[in-house]
């Protein structure tokens, strides 16, 4: 759940499909030293195309309720556009706490006369190579707080409930289809879109009215969200190694020892050999055509002649010449 220590007692956590989305830090956090005037928590989670998902607030007594008796707005933006507000006093709070799931938009239907709620969900972005100089510049407006949930929260005075004298309309579900151009080479995977609608009980407004000497939030909450890959691709998550190759030697760097060694590995299995090695049996050679093999063979020896046992110095030779 992201948490401001300058702030206690205000968090919030993204639901996706009705479950905690698992929250990771900013990598790029201790690259941003512009100062600003307040806070700001920024996250990254992964969202999964075409699932429905929700802002879960959780306000407690840890919150500095004392000045002014002070209430706090909640204002959700989605992709940059404003999609739920909410106002939260201390006597709100059950227990100690209060917490609430935004799940979409409230508006109000026409045709039905009836206020419905538009959930919020994730859709994919579609690319379209189309490099028209107005396509572009509009494009670029859309994609730039495209993939961002933002929640900023606010002081006030609440100064009572009012009739309800604002009803937003529906909106339509459209494609979103931007020009690859105006990505700029960022990692952008999806964008919202609303899907079903369901009838809800009729909405309460209230007025309120601002703290002038906070010059606006005291706090600000966003949640990146994009696709497993492009987290990847933005260095969010780490990629998946790939398997590191063999190291292969050089011929050129081995010993005269291991180029003989692999020459008669490799003229052994050329022989059929595999790894074991032939050994050539020893022979005694006597002078002029004699030979007797000494490898345990039963052959018939050969006739001697006369001649020949008269000699003497024979020289039996076992160097496998």
């Amino acid at each position: 759940m992201a948490i401001l220590e300058d702030v206690p007692g205000i968090s919030f956590k993204i639901q996706v499909a009705g479950h905690d989305a698992i929250e990771y830090d900013d990598p790029n956090e201790e690259e941003s030293t512009a100062p600003t005037r307040y806070p700001i928590s920024t996250k990254y989670i992964e969202c999964i195309d075409g699932a429905e998902f929700g802002i879960k607030a959780l306000i407690t007594r840890d919150h500095d309720w004392g000045y002014k008796n002070h209430s706090l707005t909640l204002r959700i933006y989605v992709d940059g556009e404003h999609v739920r507000g909410c106002v939260v006093r201390e006597e709100d709070l059950l227990g100690g706490s209060m917490a609430k799931v935004f799940e979409g938009r409230e508006a109000y239907c026409t045709r039905t006369n009836r206020w419905v709620l538009q959930r919020c969900q994730f859709s994919a972005i579609s690319t379209v190579d189309d490099s028209k100089k107005d396509r572009v510049e509009r494009d670029v407006k859309v994609a730039k707080n495209l993939g961002l949930i933002e929640i900023r929260v606010s002081r006030c005075i609440y100064l009572g409930n009012v009739a309800g004298i604002h009803r937003p309309s529906l909106i339509k579900t459209k494609e979103l289809e931007l020009a690859e151009k105006s990505l700029k080479g960022r990692a952008m995977s999806h964008g919202t879109s609303f899907s079903r609608t369901e009838h809800i009980r009729p909405v309460n407004y209230c007025d309120t009215r601002v703290l002038d000497e906070d010059h606006g939030p005291i706090a600000v909450f966003r949640f990146y969200y994009r696709s497993r890959d492009a987290l990847k691709r933005e260095m969010v998550i780490p990629r998946t190694p790939s398997p590191s190759p063999v190291p292969k030697r050089e011929i050129a760097n081995m010993s005269r020892a291991e180029l003989e060694r692999l020459a008669q590995e490799r003229l052994n299995q050329l022989r059929g050999g595999g790894n074991v090695k032939q050994e050539r049996k020893p022979i005694v050679k006597r002078e002029r055509t004699e030979i007797i093999d000494l490898s345990g063979g039963h052959a018939r020896p050969a006739k001697l002649s006369r001649r020949s046992l008269k000699q003497e110095g024979d020289v039996i030779d076992l160097t496998s010449d």
